[in-house]
């Protein structure tokens, strides 16, 4: 027989059994409650709620407490010190009545106060323990904030990348157009370079070719209007405007080429 196995006697006993004590414990419990409240000035029907306020008390206040114990909910010390003063009140009724029954013992006020304050008691324990949250309730509550938690933490983060993101892009553009700019300025240099190369390079030949030739008598300096419709001509044609072409275009020198090409170019 494996040790998970109950034998039928054990659970006969834990399905019949247990029940059946209770109901026997708290019919047995009767008199002496509804004695009680006979000493303590109640007559009639009403005396027979006195077993409920006490006995039933009792067995709902321990179920509830060990329910609320091993769940971990909230409540589960007042339930459990409830229980233990419901039961240690119906163990004082049962023992005083049957002490006063048998002459051993006589009635008093402070004992007519004791147990006239009972119902009031048990009513604001039992409403305490209602309206305390069950485990489950607290439960379904923790997951409710876990869920919106979770949902603000989705939306923060969310926003966050969504700003980062656009940061990012508008660094990008801003390197993209940087580099855009620096590109055009060094295409601007390197032409200007090479102008002032070819310049340099026509002012060099130019100088060289007058010191190998004697000097000859100045020629009249060429117009600035023709020098820019002889430029406008050569562009239309398609044909390279550089200092030599322009001086072979005037008739002039290679300088004085490179050098009408250049006031056309500062105009």
């Amino acid at each position: 027989m494996s040790p998970m196995h109950t034998p039928w006697y054990a659970r006969s006993v834990v399905t019949g059994g247990c029940p059946l004590v209770l109901a026997m414990a708290l019919v047995m419990s009767v008199p002496g409650e509804i004695r009680m409240a006979e000493l303590a000035g109640w007559h009639g029907w009403i005396t027979w709620l006195m077993p409920v306020s006490i006995s039933v008390y009792a067995a709902c206040a321990a179920v509830i407490s060990d329910l609320r114990r091993r769940a971990k909910a909230p409540g589960r010390v007042t339930a459990t010190i409830g229980a233990g003063l419901a039961l240690g009140l119906a163990l004082s009724a049962q023992v005083v009545a049957h002490l006063i029954d048998r002459g051993y013992m006589a009635t008093s006020a402070i004992l007519v106060a004791v147990v006239s304050a009972v119902p009031p008691l048990v009513v604001a324990h039992m409403l305490h323990m209602a309206a305390t949250p069950s485990a489950s309730v607290t439960a379904e509550q923790r997951i409710t904030e876990l869920e919106e938690s979770l949902a603000l933490m989705t939306v923060d983060l969310g926003e966050a990348l969504d700003l980062e993101g656009r940061l990012v892009a508008s660094k990008a553009h801003a390197i993209k157009n940087a580099l855009e700019g620096l590109a055009e300025e060094a295409e601007e240099a390197a032409a200007e370079a090479d102008v002032w190369a070819e310049e340099l390079i026509g002012g060099v030949a130019a100088a060289g070719v007058a010191e190998s030739k004697p000097r000859r008598s100045a020629k009249k300096a060429v117009p600035l209007a023709v020098v820019q419709e002889a430029v406008a001509a050569m562009e239309t044609e398609g044909a390279t405007v550089s200092g030599k072409t322009l001086a072979q275009r005037l008739g002039c020198s290679e300088r004085s080429g490179y050098r009408y090409l250049g006031a056309v170019k500062t105009v």
